[in-house]
């Protein structure tokens, strides 16, 4: 009876927060038989309520350990289906703090100290559940990573994916097992009203997996932490460094844009998914363009970045600078912008009256109570629930004494859905005055647009022809492994102006 309650309030959390979660191969994901789904962990326990949201069947979690120690927690998990898992971090430093609690400081030298081994059986009874919720044909979450983190790249995969795939099919006869790589990539985890993308990749099928060529597995447990290291890899984001992950994002982000067109209002920005294949292109282009063409690219980059530096200083979205200066189309946007505010309006009016307070204290606490990327979401969410529900008692109870129970239940019923028709009505209409204000840049400098449009095809050009390069000059040049890497541009046709 929990989970479901858990899941709808995850999906109006997400909702609250998030601008929008896009789902990229949802299909791979069998809707019925044994499952393992192996996720990279960026965004603390925002991940797992991801997973619970998109995922169309019931996910037993494993977490870690630790967070029994709260007692809301220790009461509420087991009935989620939430599955404690000892880490070995963890469990080394309970060990160490055990010790030194019990003996005299010189008594723990720190030799001793960092030769301290946690029990190898610890997740004994871990292990046992996820494979009794597999022999019922059922899902399990696991974070293969261990840790949730902000690293530019994925943290080496624990075994433990592994091992328990092979300890169900070789020990206990599970038959069907499938194994998913699920990506996360954030937008800006840490910021209101932002996007996820959640990337499905290429099943493993248990079944069809090499078999053991030793008894103890170790070999085979290596290859498939691999395979699924690899196939985890293909569906996230991943970079040396927080330098160059800025740089190549900064590229990405407006080259995406330059190779769109304008965009509805309700969807005014390009799918995730491509500026996450942009990304990993312009990062396979920077690594392999000839040397002989360094100081074009780099004449490339400072264009790019001139470009963005103006259009962020005017306000003016990349894949707008193409929209029309005719009146008849600006009319209509007019009448249309007007329509919806008439009739939307009101409902969203409603949702931002009764939630402001208590949506604005979260944010506050949320920052406040912040030290690191992971925390503004989580926090933000969990404080916003809190006041929200303590909004909508106290609101529901004083319209109950003055209107009665009709109209208090009506009042209750209302008040979650205008909350997200409130959110979704300030994104548009801060969309629409950003448009108008595009628009009436245009029209007041009419240099502005054709000389803003040109540069875009430069950059266009520019940009093909040198991904063009690199593609001939990289190490797929004589059929070796970039052969196959990013797509030549071919697909990106420069949109009309």
């Amino acid at each position: 009876m929990l989970y479901p309650l858990v899941r709808w309030i995850s999906r109006i959390s997400l909702e609250w927060y998030y601008r929008d979660v896009e789902v990229v191969g949802s299909e791979r994901i069998p809707r019925a038989g044994p499952l393992l789904l192996a996720v990279n962990h960026p965004n603390n326990v925002v991940d797992a309520l991801v997973v619970m949201h998109v995922v169309p069947r019931r996910v037993r979690i494993t977490a870690k350990a630790t967070l029994w120690k709260n007692p809301i927690l220790r009461v509420a998990f087991p009935r989620i289906g939430i599955i404690p898992l000892r880490r070995y971090k963890d469990e080394a430093a309970r060990v160490r703090a055990e010790l030194e609690g019990a003996a005299a400081p010189a008594r723990i030298t720190p030799e001793a100290s960092a030769a301290i081994t946690p029990d190898a059986a610890r997740n004994a009874d871990a292990f046992r559940a996820v494979l009794d919720t597999l022999a019922e044909g059922q899902a399990v979450l696991i974070f293969p990573e261990g840790i949730s983190h902000s690293q530019p790249q994925l943290a080496p995969l624990r075994t433990g994916l592994a091992r328990l795939a092979l300890q169900a099919r070789d020990d206990r006869g599970i038959r069907g097992l499938t194994l998913v790589p699920v990506g996360l990539v954030f937008e800006r985890k840490w910021e209101l009203r932002s996007r996820i993308l959640v990337h499905v990749g290429e099943p493993i099928e248990i079944d069809a997996w090499e078999r053991a060529g030793a008894p103890d597995r170790k070999d085979t447990v290596a290859r498939l932490t691999a395979e699924v290291n690899e196939r985890l890899r293909a569906t996230t984001i991943n970079f040396p460094t927080a330098e160059k992950t800025e740089r190549v994002l900064g590229v990405a982000r407006i080259l995406t844009g330059v190779f769109d067109a304008p965009r509805p209002l309700g969807a005014p920005d390009p799918p995730l998914i491509n500026e996450v294949d942009v990304i990993r292109r312009v990062e396979a282009a920077l690594a392999t363009v000839p040397p002989a063409h360094a100081e074009r690219l780099e004449r490339f980059l400072a264009r790019l970045e001139a470009l963005r530096a103006e259009l962020a200083r005017r306000d003016i979205p990349v894949n707008e600078v193409q929209i029309s200066r005719a009146i008849a189309p600006a009319a209509r946007f007019a009448a249309r912008e007007a329509a919806i505010i008439a009739g939307v309006g009101p409902l969203a009016s409603w949702g931002r009256l009764n939630h402001w307070l208590p949506h604005r204290l979260a944010l506050w606490l949320g920052r406040k109570t912040s030290k690191n990327p992971e925390d503004p979401a989580m926090h933000t969410m969990v404080i916003g629930l809190v006041f929200v529900l303590i909004a909508y008692a106290v609101q529901t109870a004083l319209v109950w004494r003055w209107a009665g129970p009709g109209w208090a239940l009506a009042y209750l019923i209302s008040l979650p859905a205008s909350a997200t028709w409130g959110l979704r009505f300030r994104d548009r209409t801060r969309r629409a005055a950003r448009r108008t204000r595009t628009y009436l840049q245009f029209r007041s400098d009419p240099t502005l647009q054709p000389r803003l449009a040109q540069e875009l095809m430069w950059i266009r050009e520019e940009a093909l022809a040198l991904e063009a390069l690199a593609v001939a000059g990289g190490p797929g040049a004589a059929g070796g492994p970039g052969a196959a890497g990013p797509r030549a541009g071919s697909d990106l046709k420069p949109a009309a102006t």
